[in-house]
């Protein structure tokens, strides 16, 4: 329901980037508008076709931005992984603006809206397989994945080898426990170019921000990497959150009485 708008909030977003990322007073009124805009249109489409709650959406996206939020403060700001070029109104807490911030809730949302698009899931014929053992163990395999390849870089940061190694060796891993079916191997090949493409566009156009070891056009092989598996984390662990926060707040009966 919400792909081409959230497509939209991001392209949007990402122009504004491109084009005054230095700006911070700009960048401060401009993407939290841009975002609550797109909040308003979400809610005209719940208004006429209820799949979830606005309530829900809400809480889902501040469950994105956590996330976001705290990943890339965890990285930039505590560990020093990598920095970011442009003006910040939360000196001396935090590097990162308060937009940016923001902006990570967003990506996360379209990160979401994306997985669960039909072209992206692999259809299932004939008799469902049999569970896996491995499948029982999928989730908490997949949050050690993310904890030791996050761990790794925050060590290796500047090491040419050790920075991408784990991930490598995470990615391979993943695929060997959970082969993709047609779906998942779109998607893959989306976040391994389009990850990489956004991050470049971002560094070299809007000088957002600033990697070492950056030889992907200002990309490291680390991130390149981790687009990749976060991505495919990300779309098993999201649908059941959302769907947990759907359930959690339900479509109001709005039937008028008889």
């Amino acid at each position: 329901m919400t792909l081409g708008l959230d497509a939209l909030t991001i392209a949007t977003v990402s122009l504004l980037i491109c084009a005054a990322a230095d700006r911070l007073r700009w960048m401060q009124m401009l993407v939290p508008a841009i975002i609550a805009f797109r909040m308003l249109a979400v809610w005209g489409m719940i208004r006429r076709r209820p799949s979830h709650s606005l309530t829900a959406e809400i809480v889902f996206f501040s469950v994105c931005l956590i996330l976001g939020a705290f990943n890339d403060w965890n990285t930039v700001v505590r560990h020093r992984v990598y920095d970011y070029l442009v003006p910040s109104d939360l000196v001396p807490w935090s590097s990162i603006p308060s937009w940016m911030l923001l902006y990570w809730g967003m990506i996360l949302r379209f990160m979401h809206t994306l997985s669960v698009q039909p072209f992206f899931q692999s259809p299932r014929t004939g008799k469902p397989a049999a569970p896996r053992f491995i499948d029982r163990w999928r989730v908490p395999i997949e949050i050690a994945l993310v904890l030791v390849t996050r761990q790794a870089i925050y060590r290796f940061p500047l090491d040419p080898v050790l920075s991408w190694l784990p991930f490598a060796a995470a990615l391979i891993l993943f695929l060997l426990l959970f082969p993709l079916g047609r779906g998942e191997r779109r998607l893959f090949a989306f976040l391994a170019i389009g990850g990489p493409l956004v991050e470049i566009l971002y560094i070299r156009v809007g000088a957002l921000h600033q990697y070492p070891l950056g030889g992907l056009g200002g990309v490291p092989l680390w991130i390149a990497l981790w687009w990749i598996l976060a991505g495919l984390i990300w779309k098993d662990l999201s649908p059941p959150i959302f769907g947990f926060i759907a359930r959690a707040f339900p479509v109001a009966n709005t039937r008028a009485p008889a």
